[in-house]
């Protein structure tokens, strides 16, 4: 049998591990400016793809699972997010209007590297992402609105979908309702449904997540990550 290793052979074999870690984020960081330098070349002016980032997160939940289960779920989804954090930055950044109820959520889903604006008002959060093309709105569940006129909720926090995890908060921002796969809808109905996830009670409208949205108000779709088998 080998010998095990000593603790000063541990650290510098992690201390290795380290500086290959940064040496492929300065690697991710070129290959994001390419990304920058061909988008402004075409004109897409688009800082945020939701779909990309939905795929990329479920990929990595599913590698958690399957992989790394003994990792922190949101300890591993709060790394990536801050790698796509800096991505957005690095690309011109993102202004995040949050209420005070809702910062806590909005910062552990959009990271360090991003502007926050905190107002006292949900409606006044939706109006300022409304008007800036470079940036969203995130509102605490109990303060929901219907986005606005070119807005949708794109997705809800926490990503993951621990076991027993309410639903804290949702993000609004320029966004394709057109159906996609493996979606749910974010629905406003005057009741709840069989197959309906109830989130919030918004006056006499239910506030659900569903596969079967009818001619109910649509409010987005997102995908649902990680959810509990």
């Amino acid at each position: 049998m080998d010998a095990p290793l000593d603790l000063a052979d541990i650290r510098r074999e992690i201390d290795a591990l380290d500086g290959d870690l940064r040496a492929l984020l300065l690697k991710r960081a070129d290959l994001v400016a390419q990304v920058a330098a061909s988008k402004a070349q075409s004109g897409d002016g688009a800082i945020l793809r939701p779909d990309r980032e939905a795929a990329q997160m479920a990929a990595l939940l599913d590698w958690q699972a399957s992989h790394a289960a003994h990792l922190s779920q949101a300890g591993v989804l709060a790394i990536w997010r801050e790698i796509i954090g800096m991505a957005i930055a690095q690309q011109g950044g993102l202004t995040i209007f949050t209420t005070a109820q809702a910062a806590l959520a909005a910062r552990g889903y959009f990271g360090a590297s991003l502007s926050y604006q905190t107002l006292p008002q949900a409606d006044a959060v939706l109006a300022q992402a409304h008007s800036d093309k470079a940036a969203v709105a995130v509102l605490a569940i109990d303060e929901a609105r219907p986005p606005l006129d070119g807005q949708a909720v794109f997705a809800r926090l926490p990503l993951g979908r621990a076991a027993g995890a309410q639903a804290e908060a949702l993000v609004y921002g320029a966004a394709d309702l057109a159906p996609q796969a493996d979606s749910t809808y974010l629905v406003a109905r005057p009741a709840l449904q069989t197959e309906d996830t109830p989130l919030a009670r918004l006056g006499d409208l239910v506030l659900v997540e569903t596969d079967t949205p009818g001619t109910d108000d649509v409010w987005g779709q997102y995908r649902k990550l990680g959810e509990p088998s």
